[in-house]
């Protein structure tokens, strides 16, 4: 199948986004023209200049060889990882990969917290950005969701954090200085706000646009131990407003949860408000919330504590009925699809959990 992939790339007649933002969800098999995986390969595929990437780990060789040959073509190709997932023995192979090709990697230098992104930017004018891991699991197997998103104002946002990264600032102190580029971006008809966690402190945002829903709000995330956007919920829902929330089953354990001063699942479900876990072993891996018919928040940013204070993150704010509409789309199948009973939870990896 990977060798299948890549002859079929080598003489696929276009690389370029068929429209100014596109949606990616997961999972999907690895030859589907509509999933994650097969359109990270065709973003990278479509850097002719550079191609920088802030990413919590790699272990797809797949993906590893695809950098390497862009490296190999003349595309300036680097990285900022995780430091301390970087050396993880799951991630060898496709380290070795982009170590033989010379591709530059910068590890984070954090002593808490994760260097939690996952984003590319391509020719300093596009960008792939979401939930979505640059691991089998998370491309293959966890239900997930990323966007490529053509906009050069848009790119530069990402680029000015990622140069910041490359200079080994990391966290709150070392970029509280830092200001995007572009509060606002217009792509087509869709206004995006961009946040980088720490500095930017996209929680406000978030709360905001919660108190502002009218209608409904819908959340599928992998994590939400947040008390505020809990509270948050909790005034939306005594005023009227319809939300439901989906989460990850791992986080139905008990024993994992108990040292949370606040479980806004248990809290929420006492208020009358639809709560589920999904029933898989797969990670229910999305941080997405829908508000009304036009607002969708998504990104690497999980609904936690640690995404507020420690992890390097970014998160996205869409205004887009259209957008919404695609991410709708999934919520629903998702939450019927599953029966809200989450059996026996999987065992927790670790690492991407906070």
């Amino acid at each position: 199948m990977r060798w299948a992939l890549l002859f079929a790339f080598l003489f696929a007649p276009s690389l370029r986004a068929d429209e100014p933002i596109q949606v990616f969800f997961g999972p999907r098999s690895a030859d589907d023209q509509t999933g994650l995986y097969y359109n990270l390969l065709r973003f990278i595929n479509s850097a002719d200049e550079s191609l920088y990437a802030a990413v919590h780990e790699i272990d797809m060789i797949t993906v590893a060889e695809f950098l390497a040959r862009r490296s190999k073509a003349g595309v300036d190709v680097q990285l900022v990882v995780e430091g301390e997932w970087w050396t993880n023995s799951k991630n060898k192979a496709a380290r070795q990969v982009l170590e033989k090709a010379g591709v530059k990697v910068t590890p984070d230098t954090k002593k808490s917290g994760l260097m939690h992104n996952k984003f590319f930017i391509a020719d300093k004018k596009r960008v792939w950005t979401g939930s979505t891991n640059i691991t089998e699991t998370c491309l293959l197997f966890n239900p997930n969701n990323s966007l490529w998103i053509e906009s050069e104002p848009f790119a530069e946002n990402y680029l000015a954090m990622f140069k910041l990264y490359q200079e080994g600032k990391f966290g709150k102190r070392a970029t509280m200085d830092h200001v995007n580029p572009h509060d606002v971006v217009e792509v087509g008809k869709t206004k995006i706000y961009t946040y980088f966690s720490p500095k930017d402190e996209p929680l406000e945002a978030i709360i905001r646009r919660i108190n502002d829903a009218k209608i409904s709000v819908d959340m599928m995330s992998f994590v939400f131990s947040s008390r505020d956007i809990g509270k948050a919920l909790e005034t939306a829902h005594a005023r009227g407003v319809k939300v439901r929330i989906l989460l990850d089953n791992q986080f139905s354990h008990a024993g994992l949860t108990r040292r949370w001063p606040y479980v806004p699942f248990n809290e929420l479900k006492k208020l009358g408000m639809m709560c589920k876990y999904d029933d898989e072993d797969s990670k229910l891996h999305h941080k997405v919330i829908l508000i009304d018919g036009d607002i969708t928040i998504t990104g690497s940013f999980n609904f936690s504590t640690s995404a507020v204070k420690d992890n390097d993150e970014n998160l996205i704010i869409l205004e887009s009925a259209a957008i919404n509409k695609r991410y709708r789309t999934e919520f629903e199948k998702l939450w019927n699809y599953y029966s809200g009973d989450p059996g026996t939870p999987p065992k927790l990896e670790g690492g991407d959990d906070k």
